[in-house]
Protein backbone atom coordinates (compact mmCIF):
# COMPACT_ATOMS: atom_id res chain seq x y z
CA UNK A 1 0.00 0.00 0.00
CA UNK A 2 1.32 3.63 -1.16
CA UNK A 3 -0.30 7.19 -0.35
CA UNK A 4 1.16 10.76 -0.49
CA UNK A 5 1.25 12.73 2.58
CA UNK A 6 -1.10 15.79 2.21
CA UNK A 7 -1.16 16.82 5.97
CA UNK A 8 2.29 15.37 7.94
CA UNK A 9 0.41 12.96 9.94
CA UNK A 10 3.49 12.89 12.54
CA UNK A 11 6.40 14.68 14.14
CA UNK A 12 8.80 12.56 12.55
CA UNK A 13 7.56 13.01 9.25
CA UNK A 14 7.37 16.83 9.62
CA UNK A 15 10.79 17.00 11.00
CA UNK A 16 11.89 14.85 7.86
CA UNK A 17 10.07 16.81 5.37
CA UNK A 18 11.07 19.92 6.80
CA UNK A 19 14.49 19.12 6.52
CA UNK A 20 14.27 18.00 3.02
CA UNK A 21 12.52 21.08 1.97
CA UNK A 22 15.33 23.53 2.97
CA UNK A 23 17.80 21.14 1.57
CA UNK A 24 15.88 21.26 -1.86
CA UNK A 25 14.55 25.30 -1.86
CA UNK A 26 18.24 26.12 -0.31
CA UNK A 27 19.75 25.23 -4.17
CA UNK A 28 22.10 22.70 -2.73
CA UNK A 29 21.65 19.02 -2.25
CA UNK A 30 23.95 18.15 0.17
CA UNK A 31 24.23 16.23 3.97
CA UNK A 32 27.78 14.79 5.13
CA UNK A 33 28.48 11.14 5.13
CA UNK A 34 25.50 10.60 2.38
CA UNK A 35 24.65 8.24 0.90
CA UNK A 36 25.83 5.64 3.38
CA UNK A 37 25.49 3.03 0.69
CA UNK A 38 27.35 1.89 -1.64
CA UNK A 39 26.18 2.40 -5.51
CA UNK A 40 26.98 0.02 -7.94
CA UNK A 41 25.62 0.13 -11.73
CA UNK A 42 23.40 -2.33 -12.80
CA UNK A 43 20.80 -2.90 -15.45
CA UNK A 44 17.20 -1.97 -14.69
CA UNK A 45 15.29 -4.53 -13.28
CA UNK A 46 17.97 -6.01 -10.94
CA UNK A 47 17.02 -8.48 -8.71
CA UNK A 48 18.88 -9.35 -5.64
CA UNK A 49 16.54 -12.67 -5.21
CA UNK A 50 17.88 -14.41 -8.22
CA UNK A 51 19.84 -16.96 -5.30
CA UNK A 52 17.55 -16.87 -2.83
CA UNK A 53 16.54 -20.77 -2.91
CA UNK A 54 15.35 -20.34 0.77
CA UNK A 55 12.84 -17.44 0.26
CA UNK A 56 14.32 -15.24 2.96
CA UNK A 57 14.75 -11.88 0.91
CA UNK A 58 11.77 -9.86 0.01
CA UNK A 59 11.33 -7.02 -2.43
CA UNK A 60 9.38 -3.96 -1.92
CA UNK A 61 9.10 -1.38 -4.94
CA UNK A 62 8.24 2.26 -4.64
CA UNK A 63 7.36 5.14 -7.26
CA UNK A 64 8.93 8.07 -6.39
CA UNK A 65 6.59 11.05 -6.59
CA UNK A 66 7.39 14.67 -5.70
CA UNK A 67 7.43 14.90 -2.06
CA UNK A 68 6.95 12.73 0.79
CA UNK A 69 5.58 9.00 -0.15
CA UNK A 70 5.34 6.81 2.79
CA UNK A 71 4.70 3.05 1.44
CA UNK A 72 3.70 -0.32 3.81
CA UNK A 73 3.54 -3.76 2.47
CA UNK A 74 2.48 -5.19 5.21
CA UNK A 75 6.51 -5.76 6.46
CA UNK A 76 8.10 -3.05 5.70
CA UNK A 77 7.44 0.93 6.37
CA UNK A 78 9.12 3.63 4.64
CA UNK A 79 9.00 6.70 4.10
CA UNK A 80 10.47 8.06 0.89
CA UNK A 81 11.39 11.27 0.20
CA UNK A 82 11.63 12.76 -3.10
CA UNK A 83 12.46 16.25 -4.61
CA UNK A 84 14.43 18.10 -7.14
CA UNK A 85 17.60 20.12 -6.21
CA UNK A 86 20.40 21.84 -8.13
CA UNK A 87 22.06 18.55 -8.90
CA UNK A 88 18.99 17.18 -9.94
CA UNK A 89 16.25 14.63 -8.50
CA UNK A 90 17.15 13.42 -5.34
CA UNK A 91 16.19 10.23 -3.21
CA UNK A 92 16.26 10.02 0.40
CA UNK A 93 14.78 6.95 2.68
CA UNK A 94 13.81 6.40 5.94
CA UNK A 95 12.76 3.17 7.56
CA UNK A 96 9.91 3.67 10.19
CA UNK A 97 9.94 0.11 11.84
CA UNK A 98 12.21 -2.92 13.38
CA UNK A 99 12.68 -6.16 12.26
CA UNK A 100 13.22 -5.54 8.33
CA UNK A 101 17.19 -5.78 7.07
CA UNK A 102 17.53 -3.52 4.22
CA UNK A 103 20.48 -4.72 1.95
CA UNK A 104 20.12 -3.23 -1.41
CA UNK A 105 18.16 -0.34 -2.58
CA UNK A 106 17.90 -0.29 -6.49
CA UNK A 107 17.37 2.90 -8.10
CA UNK A 108 16.12 3.26 -11.58
CA UNK A 109 15.65 6.38 -14.11
CA UNK A 110 13.07 6.25 -17.39
CA UNK A 111 16.07 4.83 -19.47
CA UNK A 112 16.28 1.87 -17.64
CA UNK A 113 19.70 2.54 -15.97
CA UNK A 114 19.99 1.71 -12.37
CA UNK A 115 21.90 1.65 -9.69
CA UNK A 116 22.02 -0.92 -6.68
CA UNK A 117 22.80 1.08 -3.20
CA UNK A 118 24.26 -1.64 -1.17
CA UNK A 119 24.35 -1.70 2.69
CA UNK A 120 27.15 -3.46 4.69
CA UNK A 121 26.20 -2.95 7.34
CA UNK A 122 22.26 -2.37 7.30
CA UNK A 123 21.06 1.02 7.98
CA UNK A 124 17.77 2.22 8.45
CA UNK A 125 17.50 5.45 6.19
CA UNK A 126 19.80 6.91 3.86
CA UNK A 127 19.80 10.06 1.39
CA UNK A 128 21.13 11.57 -1.42
CA UNK A 129 20.56 8.54 -4.02
CA UNK A 130 20.48 9.72 -7.32
CA UNK A 131 20.46 8.09 -10.85
CA UNK A 132 22.80 9.06 -13.85
CA UNK A 133 23.65 12.71 -14.75
CA UNK A 134 22.36 13.77 -18.16
CA UNK A 135 21.68 17.84 -19.61
CA UNK A 136 18.08 18.61 -19.49
CA UNK A 137 18.46 20.85 -22.56
CA UNK A 138 20.72 20.67 -25.22
CA UNK A 139 24.12 22.18 -24.11
CA UNK A 140 22.92 22.27 -20.46
CA UNK A 141 24.15 21.27 -17.33
CA UNK A 142 24.35 16.92 -16.40
CA UNK A 143 21.59 17.36 -13.58
CA UNK A 144 20.54 13.61 -11.66
CA UNK A 145 18.27 12.55 -14.01
CA UNK A 146 14.33 11.56 -12.75
CA UNK A 147 14.01 8.23 -10.95
CA UNK A 148 10.86 6.14 -12.18
CA UNK A 149 11.23 3.25 -9.35
CA UNK A 150 12.84 2.11 -6.29
CA UNK A 151 13.26 -1.16 -5.31
CA UNK A 152 14.09 -2.34 -2.04
CA UNK A 153 15.48 -5.76 -0.95
CA UNK A 154 15.28 -6.57 2.72
CA UNK A 155 15.21 -9.78 4.92
CA UNK A 156 13.11 -10.23 8.43
CA UNK A 157 14.67 -11.11 10.91
CA UNK A 158 12.50 -13.72 13.09
CA UNK A 159 12.61 -16.09 16.05
CA UNK A 160 10.32 -18.48 13.95
CA UNK A 161 12.84 -19.23 11.06
CA UNK A 162 14.09 -22.84 11.01
CA UNK A 163 17.45 -21.89 9.88
CA UNK A 164 20.22 -20.37 12.10
CA UNK A 165 23.94 -18.70 11.13
CA UNK A 166 26.32 -16.38 12.48
CA UNK A 167 27.70 -13.18 10.50
CA UNK A 168 31.45 -12.95 9.52
CA UNK A 169 32.22 -10.29 11.72
CA UNK A 170 30.84 -13.16 14.80
CA UNK A 171 33.47 -15.61 13.07
CA UNK A 172 36.35 -13.17 13.52
CA UNK A 173 35.59 -12.39 17.08
CA UNK A 174 37.00 -14.06 20.64
CA UNK A 175 33.54 -15.65 20.87
CA UNK A 176 33.05 -17.16 17.36
CA UNK A 177 36.75 -18.41 16.60
CA UNK A 178 36.70 -21.15 19.23
CA UNK A 179 33.57 -22.87 17.50
CA UNK A 180 35.06 -22.62 13.78
CA UNK A 181 34.51 -26.64 12.69
CA UNK A 182 37.87 -28.74 12.52
CA UNK A 183 38.05 -28.60 8.97
CA UNK A 184 38.76 -25.02 8.25
CA UNK A 185 41.13 -22.38 10.37
CA UNK A 186 41.97 -18.81 9.34
CA UNK A 187 44.82 -20.01 8.13
CA UNK A 188 43.08 -22.13 5.31
CA UNK A 189 43.69 -20.92 2.06
CA UNK A 190 40.66 -19.66 0.14
CA UNK A 191 41.87 -21.90 -3.27
CA UNK A 192 41.94 -24.71 -1.35
CA UNK A 193 37.82 -24.44 -0.55
CA UNK A 194 36.50 -22.70 -4.07
CA UNK A 195 39.17 -23.30 -6.42
CA UNK A 196 42.41 -21.91 -7.96
CA UNK A 197 40.86 -18.52 -9.81
CA UNK A 198 39.47 -16.73 -6.84
CA UNK A 199 42.39 -14.45 -4.72
CA UNK A 200 45.37 -16.41 -2.87
CA UNK A 201 44.15 -15.38 0.51
CA UNK A 202 43.38 -17.01 3.61
CA UNK A 203 40.01 -17.64 4.81
CA UNK A 204 40.87 -15.17 7.63
CA UNK A 205 41.85 -12.13 5.29
CA UNK A 206 38.89 -12.97 3.23
CA UNK A 207 36.84 -12.76 6.09
CA UNK A 208 38.12 -8.98 6.11
CA UNK A 209 37.97 -7.51 2.75
CA UNK A 210 36.77 -4.88 1.82
CA UNK A 211 35.04 -4.05 -1.54
CA UNK A 212 34.51 -1.33 -3.93
CA UNK A 213 32.10 -0.97 -7.44
CA UNK A 214 34.91 -2.60 -9.71
CA UNK A 215 35.18 -5.81 -10.51
CA UNK A 216 37.68 -7.45 -8.72
CA UNK A 217 35.81 -5.09 -5.49
CA UNK A 218 33.01 -7.27 -6.00
CA UNK A 219 34.29 -10.60 -6.22
CA UNK A 220 36.15 -9.75 -2.90
CA UNK A 221 32.71 -8.43 -1.20
CA UNK A 222 31.10 -11.98 -2.09
CA UNK A 223 34.22 -14.16 -1.57
CA UNK A 224 33.71 -12.33 2.08
CA UNK A 225 30.34 -13.73 2.32
CA UNK A 226 30.95 -17.20 0.50
CA UNK A 227 33.90 -17.66 3.24
CA UNK A 228 31.28 -16.85 5.95
CA UNK A 229 28.61 -18.74 4.46
CA UNK A 230 30.86 -21.98 4.35
CA UNK A 231 31.72 -21.73 8.17
CA UNK A 232 27.82 -21.88 8.33
CA UNK A 233 27.33 -24.60 6.16
CA UNK A 234 30.14 -26.86 7.32
CA UNK A 235 29.33 -25.87 11.36
CA UNK A 236 26.59 -28.95 12.20
CA UNK A 237 25.48 -26.92 15.46
CA UNK A 238 23.67 -24.14 12.99
CA UNK A 239 21.29 -25.15 10.58
CA UNK A 240 21.96 -23.03 7.33
CA UNK A 241 19.77 -22.44 4.03
CA UNK A 242 22.61 -23.64 1.73
CA UNK A 243 24.41 -27.13 1.82
CA UNK A 244 28.25 -26.58 1.84
CA UNK A 245 28.25 -27.86 -2.01
CA UNK A 246 25.53 -25.08 -2.95
CA UNK A 247 27.84 -22.64 -1.15
CA UNK A 248 30.83 -23.41 -3.34
CA UNK A 249 29.25 -23.94 -6.66
CA UNK A 250 27.36 -21.03 -6.74
CA UNK A 251 30.61 -18.87 -5.59
CA UNK A 252 32.60 -20.61 -8.39
CA UNK A 253 30.16 -20.24 -10.78
CA UNK A 254 29.23 -16.61 -10.52
CA UNK A 255 33.08 -15.39 -9.56
CA UNK A 256 34.05 -17.16 -12.55
CA UNK A 257 31.50 -15.63 -14.74
CA UNK A 258 32.20 -12.30 -13.79
CA UNK A 259 28.59 -10.88 -14.51
CA UNK A 260 28.57 -7.95 -11.99
CA UNK A 261 25.12 -8.34 -11.04
CA UNK A 262 24.68 -11.89 -10.59
CA UNK A 263 27.98 -11.16 -8.22
CA UNK A 264 26.03 -8.79 -6.45
CA UNK A 265 22.32 -10.68 -6.21
CA UNK A 266 24.75 -13.96 -4.63
CA UNK A 267 26.49 -11.63 -2.45
CA UNK A 268 22.86 -10.06 -0.72
CA UNK A 269 21.10 -13.89 -0.55
CA UNK A 270 24.58 -14.77 0.96
CA UNK A 271 24.95 -11.62 3.58
CA UNK A 272 21.24 -12.23 4.45
CA UNK A 273 21.77 -15.64 4.94
CA UNK A 274 24.82 -15.36 7.41
CA UNK A 275 22.47 -13.43 9.43
CA UNK A 276 19.97 -15.96 10.93
CA UNK A 277 19.29 -15.62 14.70
CA UNK A 278 22.91 -16.69 15.76
CA UNK A 279 23.40 -18.50 18.78
CA UNK A 280 27.07 -16.77 19.68
CA UNK A 281 26.43 -13.09 21.20
CA UNK A 282 29.38 -11.14 21.02
CA UNK A 283 27.74 -7.49 20.46
CA UNK A 284 27.28 -7.59 16.64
Amino acid sequence: MTFRINGLASATLATLFAATLFTATSGTAYATGYPIGQPNRVDGGFSCRNFDTANLLTEMTVTPVDGVTVSNDGTLDLTVIYYDSTQGWILDWYQENTGPVIRHVVIEDGDTSAHSYTYDPATDHDRLLHAEAAPRTPGGRALYKPLRRATFCYATRTDTTPYQSCPRQIWTSPAGLPNWPASISPATPMRTLFGSTVADNTVGEALNYGDDDSLAGVRRGLLREAAAALLNARSSWLRYPLAEAQVVNFTRSVHDGADHEEILSLTATLRSYNEINCPISDGF
